[in-house]
């Protein structure tokens, strides 16, 4: 009895320290979608992600296809994911950049389908800029 009656208080120490930990993993993070803007070829998203520990953004898709993750440091290049060890805001100025090829007319939203590392799918409906979409 003795034995069981010390343990406890490691036990829930150790509960504890694991339980966030393992209510955060399979979360996906939390995503703000500010807008998409023309760039090059499509529309650039722009959008802060807010993880729940570490994990990395795998993919976007959107009606038109999929879309191009990019690290830009100091040229673009195609990427498989982008991390997200912290709050992260993609867009024109950040390190990493998601850009949805294809043309977007007399569109005002459009759905965007975040994957992140534990294959947890997130939906945004994100606002276009329509006075800078070329007629």
């Amino acid at each position: 009895m003795k034995r069981g009656i010390r343990s406890r208080p490691v036990l829930a120490l150790l509960i504890a320290t694991l339980l966030p930990v393992i209510g955060a993993a399979g979360v996906p993070p939390l995503v703000e979608a500010h807008g998409l803007t023309p760039t090059f070829g499509g529309m650039l998203l722009w959008a802060t992600f807010s993880p729940h520990g570490k994990d990395s953004l795998t993919g976007a898709w959107f009606e038109g296809g999929h879309a191009k993750l990019l690290a830009c440091s100091p040229h673009c290049a195609v990427v498989k994911s982008i991390p997200l060890d912290s709050p992260v805001m993609i867009g024109q100025n950040s390190l990493y950049r998601v850009v949805l090829a294809g043309e977007f007319k007399n569109v005002l939203r459009l759905k965007v389908v975040l994957r992140f590392g534990d294959a947890q799918l997130v939906t945004v409906s994100v606002p276009i800029n329509t006075s800078q979409v070329a007629p």
